[in-house]
């Protein structure tokens, strides 16, 4: 009797690229977002200092930089996601990387606040083609089992950084020049363009294996985890899409507006500039274990409930910041930067397990212009702030009002459910 024709197939997992090649792409995330978010997002505010001897600009005019390269993460970052379900996240990885380089070496070369502030948007478009989203659907593509601690080895890279970056432009700064600096700088996003050329796979189905954890033997037609989960429609029918869309914005803008302020903030209450960067190195080196530990919680314990505590624990960090008590600096900073760390990793956990891959680029997307938001506003209105006190204090007892909403928002997650349909 002949067995009836099908179309499931084993796939050989003998081959070494079978089993190993998740592990290289879920370090290849590391690395992507370690080049790509360390230099456009978290330790840029190193050169603040040089900056504002050099050009004499206003707090508020040098945080502009910020709030325009988080502008346009903003405004082209859903784009960004529609470009991913379409083409898949590699093209848009190299486009990236060849966008931030050319923004650090032209960097070293301005002479005004709008050259910078337009390098700054070329900075935006880098994030938003080759930062955090596209990491997340590329490792998420890759892991059925275990995604949580993927996925916070990968956003582990946001913060390892900003926790390498900070002394050695510190060192460079002071044995050549900040032109310098951002010249040799310009070389890493140019390296990372050869490596994401050679290395990097859009998903398993691309070397013919399947995601780690899937079953080997599987059909044709769902072996992709990138074709299972929520349209973009059916997700903004979702309460949790909409609460986390609001709490995203709260807590970007907080966290963002407390990072871009960190460095000028310990300076005025005494710290040298050398222990500045030192205290900016320790929040991203807090915040990258903080990414790991926490992400891997959740593939253990209850997402929601963690979260809500990271927020509380936030909270509590800004209201350290806003005490301007020197001996709260860095207690205030661990917990700040711990609380982020889960909070950052477990919006991407959280999305992917409630939403799925489908329209993954499209979903985050959204998201992720809430998030953009938030980020944009942060930066600019703390400087703002300070300009017209000439003290942080307000400035972070409004962040920590603002966490306070978002704690309120961040217990409703549970209560939404996952994929409800309401």
């Amino acid at each position: 009797m002949i067995p009836e024709n099908n179309t499931t197939e084993t796939i050989n997992t003998s081959n070494w690229k079978h089993q190993y090649y998740p592990i290289i792409i879920c370090f290849s995330g590391l690395l992507i977002l370690l080049i790509i978010n360390g230099l456009t997002t978290t330790t840029i505010s190193v050169f603040d200092k040089s900056l504002l001897d050099e050009f004499h600009w206003t707090r508020s005019e040098l945080k502009w930089r910020d709030s325009l390269t988080n502008g346009t993460a903003f405004a082209f970052i859903l784009f960004s996601g529609i470009l991913i379900d379409k083409i898949r996240v590699k093209k848009l990885m190299l486009s990236g990387a060849v966008l931030l380089t050319v923004a650090l070496f032209s960097y070293s070369f301005i002479t005004s606040k709008f050259q910078a502030y337009f390098l700054h948007i070329l900075m935006g478009l880098s994030y938003a083609t080759a930062g955090s989203i596209s990491a997340i659907i590329l490792v998420s593509s890759w892991f059925k089992e275990h995604r949580g601690i993927a996925l916070g080895v990968t956003l582990a890279g946001t913060s390892l950084g900003g926790f390498i970056f900070p002394p050695l432009i510190g060192s460079w700064i002071d044995l050549y020049s900040w032109r310098d600096a951002f010249m040799i700088l310009s070389i890493l996003p140019l390296a990372l363009f050869f490596y994401i050329l050679l290395i990097v796979k859009n998903a398993p189905s691309e070397i013919g294996s399947v995601a780690y954890g899937e079953d080997r033997n599987i059909s044709e037609k769902t072996s992709d985890l990138l074709d299972n989960g929520l349209t973009l429609s059916e997700a903004f029918k979702t309460r949790t899409f909409w609460l986390i869309c609001i709490c995203g914005m709260f807590t970007f803008y907080s966290v963002v507006g407390i990072v871009s302020n960190i460095f000028m903030n310990a300076i005025g209450l005494g710290f040298s500039e050398t222990n500045a960067r030192w205290l900016l190195t320790l929040y991203f080196g807090i915040a990258f274990l903080g990414k790991f530990a926490i992400s891997s919680l959740s593939d253990y314990f209850n997402t929601y409930i963690v979260f809500t505590v990271c927020c509380v624990a936030l909270m509590l960090g800004s209201l350290g910041f806003a005490t301007l008590n020197l001996s709260f600096l860095i207690p205030a900073t661990i917990i700040t930067a711990l609380s982020w760390g889960g909070i950052y990793t477990l919006y991407n956990v959280l999305t992917v397990k409630t939403f799925g891959l489908k329209s993954a680029g499209k979903i985050n997307g959204t998201i992720s212009m809430f998030e953009s938001a938030g980020a944009f506003v942060g930066p600019v209105l703390t400087g703002c702030i300070y300009d017209k006190t000439e003290s942080y204090r307000n400035a972070f007892l409004i962040i920590t009002f603002i966490m306070f909403l978002a704690t309120v928002l961040s217990l409703n997650f549970k209560k939404a459910g996952i994929m409800d349909k309401q």
